[in-house]
This record gives C-alpha cells, sequence and structure tokens, in this order.
C-alpha cells in the first residue's frame, strides 16, 4: 500500500514539474541548447527510472521507503507552496531580474523550488539505489547550483542589489539559516 502512496506522490511531483516548467516559469532565458538538453536527459533518468521503479521492484525496504514519502511530500509543498508565493518567475539562466520575493519559503531558502527538485530526486535514489539515479541526482544538483549562482549573479549587477545582499546575510542558498531565520522574525 505505501509503495502505491509512492508512486501516487511522485507522479503528482512529475506533474508539478512539468505543469511549472511550461506554464509558470517564463522561457526567455537563453538557456544554451546543450545545457538544456543535458538537463532534460538527467531529469529524464529520474522520472522514467523512479516509475519503472514504482512499477516493477516489489520488494523495497521499508525504512527508505518511509524517508522517501517524507522527502516527496515535503518536495511537493515546497514546490505548490513556492508557486502560490512567489506567482511567476524566470527560468533558470535568464537575464532579467524580477521582483524579489523573500517571503514563505524565499524567506527559508533564497531557491526553494531547486530544493524540492534536490529533494524529490534524492528520494527516488535512496529508495532505488540505482547508480544512474545517484549521478543524475549529481548532476542536477550541479546544476541546480550553478543556475543559482549565476541567477544571483544578475540581481546583484540589477538595481535591486542591496535588498539581495541583505537576503543573502539571511537566508541560506539551499539550506535554511535558521538562526538568523528565528532572528529576524523574532525582529518582527
Amino acid at each position: 500500500m505505501l509503495i502505491y502512496l509512492g508512486l501516487a506522490l511522485y507522479l503528482g511531483i512529475v506533474l508539478s514539474l512539468l505543469w511549472g516548467r511550461f506554464a509558470f516559469f517564463k522561457m526567455n532565458s537563453g538557456t544554451p541548447f546543450w545545457l538544456a538538453l543535458s538537463y532534460d536527459l538527467a531529469v529524464g533518468v529520474q522520472m522514467v527510472s523512479t516509475v519503472y521503479g514504482f512499477i516493477v521492484v516489489t520488494d523495497v525496504t521499508k525504512l527508505p521507503l518511509y524517508i522517501c514519502l517524507v522527502l516527496y511530500a515535503f518536495s511537493l509543498v515546497l514546490f505548490w507552496w513556492s508557486i502560490v508565493t512567489a506567482k511567476s518567475l524566470d527560468f533558470a539562466f535568464s537575464t532579467s531580474v524580477g521582483k524579489i520575493v523573500t517571503t514563505g519559503p524565499f524567506g527559508v531558502f533564497r531557491h526553494p523550488f531547486y530544493v524540492s527538485y534536490i529533494l524529490a530526486w534524492l528520494g527516488s535514489s535512496l529508495l532505488f539505489g540505482w547508480p544512474w539515479l545517484w549521478l543524475s541526482l549529481a548532476y542536477l544538483t550541479g546544476f541546480y547550483v550553478m543556475s543559482a549562482k549565476r541567477e544571483e549573479a544578475v540581481i546583484l549587477q540589477s538595481e535591486q542589489s542591496e535588498q539581495y545582499k541583505l537576503c543573502q546575510q539571511q537566508v541560506g542558498m539551499f539550506l535554511p539559516r535558521i538562526l538568523k531565520w528565528k532572528q529576524s522574525n523574532l525582529k518582527h
């Protein structure tokens, strides 16, 4: 029964990510074709392998399954919380700077979408343990780090540079800065 819950959560993640890619994020980013293709290939490896795993693998260990379910649930909640909070964002490698969002999940992580994706891919890698899942997770994590740094460099060259520098001091890129977050919330 839990395996079906895992599959349902994962399919919710896949549908959410596809919706986000084509309906939420603006695609005028200028991402090089080869980079977009390699990203899509790595995501495809994750998606197809995980669905295959849920359909074919019948013997999964309970602890990794429980961990995976928690990671999937957190990934899905974080993704949709970020969607509701952000309203719209430029796609990775954009050269335009929109409004800086510092509320909701953006007050905990500067890049909550990337955190959401990493959690989903990590859940699948932990559950099935296949080397190609771990390799694609490593590639995708590197891609998200590179994308985040490039996005931040663009913001730091914009009119919103000072506001974003304050955000960087308070909010971690992919991990929350718990003490800073608590201190800033106590002041409000």
